[in-house]
């Protein structure tokens, strides 16, 4: 009997199977590096997928993890095994916890091998089960195809994420006249059914929404994932509300469209609403789970809907819940809300508000720029608004700078869903050049345009030799502040002994020019922004190397909160005038500090975040009580 050939002519192994699946379910890039998966590498290859191969396989996978996020397919990555695939924990925990919809294909030893200590023995389907979906080593080269195609799958489904497929090679090397079973070829990678919502729920959220004269759309992931900003902002004009998007989802209606809330505006409406609606929002860390003092209590009327039941959070006084596609839902909803008996709430006010929030958070900023202007070294308040004002307004940008993502968020309007992209909840390191890439990849012919700190370039730097491989014209911006993930705030106060330097001022520049990059070195904020221009119209891939500072802690708030339980663990006597220097604070960031103390399971007394932040415990429980936030006996 002849032995059954891939549509490449080449024989069905079952690498070839995996390879020819890939390319029926719509996959057209792979991001990695070569060895034990070469099988199905090279026919994949030969069937005319394009191959961008890397130095780091860790930056393969941050590659993927972006390309997927843009696309909203699946971003595959490949890897041999053991120190191969192992370099792919960074990005996996990144993918589960971002929402990156990614496929890491991992070769492996024969199984013949397993426990005997052959060459590069690992266990990724093993290795990678908490980062991951699932996992599956595939030990039957029949039911290759079907197991691809549920990955690829599966990865998009909401809420979406990694999956890791371990491929021995004795699996890849199998042949014979079997067909794969329990596969039926696809064209191209289908989109994931979506469901609309309860029809009886829906009619009473739109009454409410109608009645309420302060509300507040709060919208998430949900929302980009099933493609509904247009549906978003339909509802939005259609009641006059305005709308904080989130995570994936911010910019799904503009922050510069008159309804548009940026965050550093959000706290303000939030407290005075009434009325919030949360759509395809997520509960976590990043939202302080919903709880007070940020998220307030009381009068408020919250509302939730969401992709699945498992991502609603019950924890949540909720006057109704429904389940479904963010854009069906949304778009249920414009329907009753235009349905219902009566004319909207006046909202003239509750506009009014909005417009002077807004306003103020502009006027707050110019402030804070005037006072950082012209700073030597060039202050990273100065740095971030010099780059969100130059950059294309359908640029891609990548945040991988502990310092400077605090400062540019606020620098940056958001213009569209999936713009901005960043290290999501597990907070990776070093992922910015390679995400760099895989956003390239996904966004031919637009700005991509990375902020990456010393500890990221140092991690990850190498594959701008990749970039430039590749002629992918990218835009790093290196804040060079000399010092490992924002220890330049406060660290030679609270660790002086600890060497947090990673060398002064180092020429990165020069280092990726002598490999073809355009470089730039910048040390006065006068020349920023002609060298970012000359950068973005290079045609090259850039390094932009900024030596730059933070100062002050307006923008550190995350860090001082993290430091909480070590201040309180030290004791008010160990902690000089230099330290709380830092901690000084208004009562709601106290309130703030003291929580995060809290969620990591350290009770801290209230008279301790007063005298560490310069608050009386009457001001603090008086803010606790306007918050409702329960703060029990000191």
């Amino acid at each position: 009997m002849e032995d059954m050939q891939s549509d490449s002519g080449v024989r069905l192994t079952g690498g070839t199977a995996v390879a020819r699946t890939l390319l029926e379910n719509g996959v057209t890039h792979m991001f990695g590096i070569h060895g034990y998966i070469n099988n199905v590498l090279e026919e994949a290859c030969r069937l005319g997928v394009n191959n961008i191969h890397f130095r780091h396989e860790q930056s393969a996978g941050f590659a993927a993890d972006a390309y997927g996020r843009i696309t909203q397919k699946t971003g595959v990555c490949y890897a041999s095994s053991s120190g191969g695939m192992s370099n792919y924990l960074a990005p996996l925990s990144q993918g589960i916890g971002a929402l990156s919809p990614m496929l890491l294909l991992v070769g492996q030893h024969g199984t013949a091998g397993d426990g005997l200590e052959v060459l590069q023995e690992g266990y990724a389907a093993e290795c990678f089960k908490t980062v991951t979906k699932w996992t599956k080593r595939l030990t039957d080269w029949e039911m290759n195809s079907y197991w691809t195609q549920k990955a690829l799958r599966d990865t998009c489904a909401y809420p979406p994420g990694p999956v890791c497929l371990e491929i021995p090679l004795n699996n890849q090397w199998r042949f014979g006249p079997q067909p794969q079973r329990k596969y039926l070829a696809a064209q191209g990678q289908p989109r994931m059914p979506e469901s609309a919502g309860d029809p009886a729920a829906l009619i009473r959220i739109a009454e409410l929404l109608t009645a309420s004269k302060r509300p507040l759309i709060v919208a998430g992931d949900g929302v980009y994932w099933t493609r509904g900003s247009d549906a978003l902002l339909a509802l939005a004009t259609e009641l006059n509300i305005p709308v904080n998007t989130r995570r994936t989802a911010r910019g799904a209606v503009s922050e510069d469209h008159p309804l548009g809330l940026p965050a550093s505006a959000r706290g303000h409406i939030l407290a005075d609403a009434d009325l919030v609606l949360l759509v395809g929002m997520r509960a976590g860390e990043l939202e302080s789970w919903f709880e007070a003092p940020d998220w307030p209590r009381g009068k408020v009327t919250y509302v939730q809907i969401n992709e699945t039941g498992s991502e609603l959070w019950y924890a949540l006084p909720t006057k109704e819940m429904v389940v479904g596609s963010s854009r069906l839902v949304l778009e249920q909803l414009l329907t009753l809300c235009q349905k219902v008996p009566g004319k909207p709430a006046d909202r003239t006010e509750w506009m009014q508000k909005l417009r002077s929030v807004k306003e103020q958070s502009i006027a707050k900023r110019a402030k804070l720029l005037e006072k950082y202007r012209n700073a030597q070294p060039i202050h990273t308040y100065e740095l971030t608004d010099i780059l969100a004002n130059v950059v294309d307004q359908d640029a891609s940008v990548i945040y991988d700078s502990y310092s400077g993502s605090l400062y540019l968020t606020d620098a940056l309007r958001a213009r569209f869903a999936g713009q901005i992209l960043d290290a999501g909840p597990r907070v990776a390191l070093g992922q910015g050049v390679g995400m760099s890439i895989g956003a390239a990849v996904a966004r031919p012919g637009k700005q991509v345009v990375t902020l990456v700190g010393d500890g990221g370039i140092g991690i990850s730097g190498p594959d701008i030799e990749t970039m430039i491989h590749n002629k992918l014209p990218c835009i790093v911006v290196v804040l060079n502040n000399s010092s490992w993930g924002g220890n330049s705030l406060q660290g030679d106060d609270i660790h002086p002994n600890i060497d947090w330097s990673v060398g002064r001022n180092n020429r990165w520049d020069q280092a990726f020019q002598a490999l073809g990059a355009h470089g730039e070195y910048v040390e006065r904020a006068e020349d920023l922004q002609p060298a970012m221009k000359r950068a973005l119209e290079s045609g090259k891939p850039a390094v932009v190397n900024v030596v730059a500072d933070c100062d002050g802690t307006e923008y550190s708030q995350a860090w001082l909160r993290l430091k909480s339980g070590d201040m309180y663990s030290r004791g008010l006597d160990q902690i000089g005038p230099e330290i709380r220097r830092h901690f000084q604070t208004s009562p709601l960031n106290a309130l703030r500090i003291r929580k995060s103390a809290e969620d990591n399971g350290m009770q801290v007394p209230l008279s301790f975040i007063a005298e560490l932040t310069g608050n009386t415990v009457d001001q603090l429980r008086r803010v606790a009580d306007e918050r409702q936030y329960v703060i029990g006996e000191d």
